[in-house]
């Protein structure tokens, strides 16, 4: 559109039209103006719009196929939506969990302090906690790491919380398991420096040097060494007594020997148990390959195992009977480490009966101790 001439006209009619035809000017640029501010609203809103039905798109396609539980609240819990992930776990509608419908879901001893998480998440800025849910499918109650953090407006107000909860059922059941390991590994060393401050002072007492000493505490701690390792490789299912009791023999006889021969019941020792039990064994196949019926080929001897049921428990009997068929054993002159430790270490430690006699054939070792736990172990 041109603009009116600038030219005054002669007459006060044509003053007149040059006035109307100005203010119509005016008029359709003040139009013009509006309607390209109109459009470009409404192309800005357009844009909004469009954005924002992407922005919900995209919510509901992370609400549906994100593996948590979501939901949003208000204030202090006032839940205002959740997920079709809450409801295919709890079963609860999302109209059900409305409010604060969805704490029915929640382990009743978990309700106080899951509240009292809300009534601080202002103040703290998040909500935390963790509580148990209960799923819908068998009606147990699982683990759930549950946060929220407040979407704010301009001003800083909190205008509601978006939140999630996700299931951390096996991690809590790993991390108590773990928890349990560290304690049984910890029990697990301070046994272990008992036991070798047991046999270190015992050798101290009965050594006539150093070198006797140092010699016979090294041959000790292979011996312990050995059998840990037997100890690590089933510790959860216990020690077959049976290949405890082979183990020992071959490592110290370098054979297979017909001088041997063992018979007993299966059962599974508990760790603790076959510790003690095997280092008893070394001392009695050391005592026989030192001093008794092992010296020679013509020696024998018979281990046996039994359970005696009593009133109110039953006792592992172990049975160690030589053999000498080249003559007489007499006893020893005086009581060495091994004597002392079957004597006492196995009663301090197994509260274990040692019956231990020297016959003219060969000795004889009795050691019977209670089964403290017999849920703990496993026989035939």
């Amino acid at each position: 559109m041109a603009p009116p001439s600038s030219q005054t006209p002669e007459g006060d009619q044509d003053a007149e039209n040059t006035r109307l035809r100005q203010r119509v000017y005016d008029a359709e640029l003040t139009a013009e103006r509006a309607m390209a501010l109109l459009t470009a609203a409404d192309v800005r809103h357009q844009g909004l719009e469009k954005q924002l039905r992407r922005s919900h798109a995209d919510l509901g396609y992370v609400n549906t196929t994100i593996q948590q539980l979501v939901w949003r609240s208000l204030d202090e819990g006032e839940w205002t939506s959740a997920s079709p992930q809450w409801t295919a776990y709890t079963g609860q509608s999302e109209a059900q969990s409305l409010g604060l419908g969805w704490r029915d879901i929640v382990h009743p001893e978990d309700r106080e302090h899951t509240m009292a998480a809300w009534y601080a998440a202002e103040e703290q800025g998040v909500l935390q906690v963790d509580h148990r849910l209960r799923r819908a499918s068998d009606g147990a109650y699982r683990w759930f790491q549950t946060r929220a953090t407040p979407m704010r407006d301009a001003a800083g107000r909190t205008i509601e919380w978006f939140g999630t909860s996700t299931e951390v059922h096996e991690l809590r059941a790993l991390q108590a398991r773990q928890r349990l390991l560290l304690a049984e590994l910890q029990e697990q060393a301070r046994n272990t420096l008992a036991l070798v401050r047991v046999l270190a002072q015992g050798l101290a007492k009965t050594s006539q040097n150093v070198e006797g000493y140092a010699e016979r505490l090294d041959d000790r701690l292979t011996a312990y060494s050995r059998i840990l390792g037997a100890v690590t490789r089933n510790h959860e299912i216990g020690i077959d007594l049976e290949s405890l009791v082979a183990e020992e023999l071959i490592a110290q006889l370098a054979r297979a020997d017909d001088q041997l021969e063992m018979s007993g019941p299966s059962v599974l020792l508990p760790s603790q148990v076959a510790e003690t039990l095997g280092l008893a064994i070394y001392e009695l196949t050391s005592n026989a390959i030192e001093h008794g019926a092992l010296m020679k080929p013509n020696g024998r001897v018979t281990i046996t195992w039994s359970y005696e049921d009593n009133d109110r428990s039953a006792d592992l009997v172990f049975a160690w009977a030589e053999t000498n068929l080249f003559g007489q054993i007499a006893p020893p002159r005086r009581r060495g480490s091994g004597i002392a430790f079957l004597e006492q270490t196995l009663v301090d430690r197994l509260k274990a009966d040692v019956a231990l006699t020297f016959t003219p054939p060969g000795l004889r070792c009795t050691i019977r101790f209670p089964l403290i736990d017999p849920g703990t172990w496993k026989r035939d």
